[in-house]
């Protein structure tokens, strides 16, 4: 049996059947991703993490809670108003997994009839060597006014870490208006009203987003006024010397931007496994439209703070100059 999935940029892709998790090592990484079939048991996403080459034992993402492990996982969905369904919309009903023929590459896929917000969407994650995890994002909302009169779309992907070295997100960015670039180590403080066990950094152009006062999920909308970042990466320091950085193709502009957050439910004096997210807003969601991000997961030894800086340049020119059109999964010289 042939599947095509019939939305976003995976149109003309004809893919096998269906299956509910996929093994893929190449390079130093080992790595399982699973469907939505489990879920919330069983999260979706990239189920497991390893670098073989430096601790094979050591998986990226907290292994001792199935029903809060992943990384890259779809969360939420959210928009400005209250409604039941901006808590966990990715994490109920179907999201088939697919393996890409090319063999490293697989693709979570949703049709619109199977999201209560009507937004069909694709994930396709690319496991490329060394070490990293290309994936992008494309989606299409297929009626618009279930986002209310303040339009906009938060999408919201968490990475649950295993232990941790440093619970702070490190990003270029700015502590103040007109202050200088630096490293900037982002250990989301109490302070706001809607504070609940972390917060969101949004760029530097990015202005706050306005939310209904009987909002449900409050603590994914707000966010800090400063500091805030200057280019659209982060890194984390994990256990054993290994560094988490993601990356991404955009920062802000008048149709979408990306977001950073930091989460500390599992952060105290026995723990540190804290929650090193991001979001995609879509500004003005419009029916029909397509939209979308690419990004890239690095798993490697900690070198120092420009080591991951130059990771993201190198990354960043390729995936600037990549031609329109062209699939993740398609070979490239990334």
């Amino acid at each position: 049996m042939v599947a095509r999935v019939a939305f976003c940029r995976t149109a003309d892709d004809a893919l096998g059947a269906p299956v509910t998790t996929a093994s893929v090592q190449v390079g130093d990484l080992s790595v399982l991703f699973r469907d939505n079939s489990q879920s919330p048991k069983i999260l979706s996403g990239v189920d497991r993490l390893i670098h073989r080459g430096l601790r094979p034992e050591f998986d990226a993402f907290d292994p001792h809670d199935l029903g809060g492990s992943a990384g890259l996982n779809f969360e939420h969905i959210i928009s400005g108003h209250n409604n039941p369904a901006n808590w966990f919309a990715p994490r109920n009903g179907t999201y088939r997994l697919y393996r890409r023929p090319s063999g490293n590459s697989v693709v979570l896929a949703r049709t619109a009839e199977d999201d209560p917000w009507a937004l069909e969407s694709s994930m396709t994650y690319t496991v490329r060597a060394p070490h990293y995890i290309d994936f992008e994002f494309r989606c299409r909302p297929c009626d618009a006014v279930r986002f209310g009169k303040r339009g906009y779309a938060v999408l919201f992907w968490a990475n649950y870490m295993n232990d941790v070295d440093d619970v702070a997100l490190h990003f270029r960015g700015v502590k103040a208006q007109s202050a200088k670039e630096e490293w900037i180590a982002a250990d989301a403080p109490r302070g706001h009203a809607d504070y609940v066990g972390g917060g969101t950094y949004r760029c530097l152009p990015a202005p706050p987003l306005e939310y209904d006062a009987d909002h449900n999920l409050k603590l994914n909308l707000w966010s800090y006024e400063y500091p805030r970042f200057t280019r659209p990466f982060y890194y984390g320091r994990a256990a054993h010397g290994i560094t988490l950085i993601l990356m991404f193709d955009r920062m802000y502009s008048a149709e979408d931007e990306i977001r950073f957050s930091l989460f500390k439910f599992k952060v105290g004096d026995q723990v540190r496994r804290p929650a090193w997210d991001f979001q995609y807003v879509i500004h003005c969601v419009e029916t029909g439209k397509q939209y979308g991000f690419r990004g890239r997961l690095v798993w490697k030894k900690f070198v120092s703070p420009d080591d991951c800086l130059r990771e993201y340049e190198a990354w960043a020119k390729v995936a600037q100059a990549r031609a329109p059109g062209r699939h993740p999964a398609d070979g490239n010289p990334d």
